[in-house]
């Protein structure tokens, strides 16, 4: 787990929001060392202080954190660039999850796509297996564990801004998908900062990171978007890639029983249709077959 990770699994853990998994990977990682029972230490510390302002709790705790990071004289550039993520990451989390926040959580299920109206007027497609935290009221400041498709209620006094992992993402009124590895852009204006870095997006673009590295481009709406409205694209796409789509969207395990059946390439269009009916178009039109075995299915080539 990363470290920005950590910290927000340390601040969902002081407002009773993790799971038995969760508390048992926390409980562990305290064990760890010293150093992780020191930082668990701190945070508690500034979590539970309710004498000041919230921008004071966390300008002070953010000094304590940098501080006993940058302290070590081991591993310094590691220590440097984990107490910029804890500046990051903590000042949100403070504020989002800290008790009385008046902040809500709302998670999805595998292979439900939820749909949220939010206080400021805000539509949301949350996807499969993802959280979005939002103010009780009308604040329009949003943190997504994830992936969601936002329809944002134009303010031009109030602009709206979603953090996702690294991502952080400002507009003023738009239609755009966001994860914690890409925002992708339908139509107004958007502004994407990661790494201290700053990019506006245009209608039809979308900002990726892969491979270690943030890079801009064309990108089709269908193909990311599609999900939001239970439609499934596939334009010469491989077995293995579609699979995770459908993996997604009907909440299912794919096992394929060789290689080449996963590299076979998929050309179709389904618009909210069964998971039986999709597998029945692909195994007509791949030479290909299939069997479900609960909610795992199973896919073979034809002799």
């Amino acid at each position: 787990m990363e470290q920005q990770d950590i910290y927000l699994l340390i601040a969902r853990h002081f407002n009773a929001e993790t799971t038995t998994e969760e508390e048992t990977f926390l409980t562990d990682w305290l064990q760890q060392s010293a150093e992780n029972r020191e930082t668990f230490s701190v945070l508690q510390e500034i979590w539970t202080t309710d004498k000041v302002q919230d921008n004071e709790i966390i300008t002070a705790g953010l000094k304590k954190v940098k501080y006993k990071i940058t302290a070590s004289r081991r591993r310094v550039r590691y220590m440097a660039a984990a107490a910029m993520v804890a500046v990051m990451v903590i000042s949100c989390a403070l504020l989002f999850y800290r008790p009385g926040s008046s902040y809500i959580a709302q998670t999805s299920l595998a292979g439900q796509v939820l749909h949220l109206r939010l206080p400021d007027g805000t539509l949301v497609h949350l996807a499969p297996k993802s959280t979005i935290r939002y103010p009780a009221k009308a604040g329009r400041e949003i943190i997504l564990e994830g992936e969601a498709f936002f329809e944002v209620n134009k303010d031009a006094h109030h602009p709206f801004s979603v953090r996702a992992g690294k991502l952080s993402v400002n507009v003023l009124g738009t239609r755009f998908n966001v994860s914690d590895t890409a925002v992708s852009l339908v139509d107004g204006k958007v502004q994407v900062t990661v790494d201290e870095k700053a990019y506006t997006l245009t209608p039809g673009r979308q900002l990726r990171y892969k491979d270690g590295r943030y890079y801009e481009q064309v990108y089709d709406v269908d193909d990311v978007t599609g999900w939001a409205s239970a439609l499934l694209v596939f334009r010469n796409e491989s077995f293995a890639s579609a699979a995770a789509k459908i993996e997604k969207m009907y909440d299912v395990k794919i096992i394929f029983s060789d290689p080449e059946t996963a590299t076979h390439r998929l050309f179709a269009k389904f618009s909210n249709k069964p998971l039986t009916y999709v597998l029945d178009v692909i195994k007509a039109s791949d030479n290909l077959d299939y069997t479900i075995k609960g909610k795992t299915v199973y896919i073979s080539g034809i002799k």
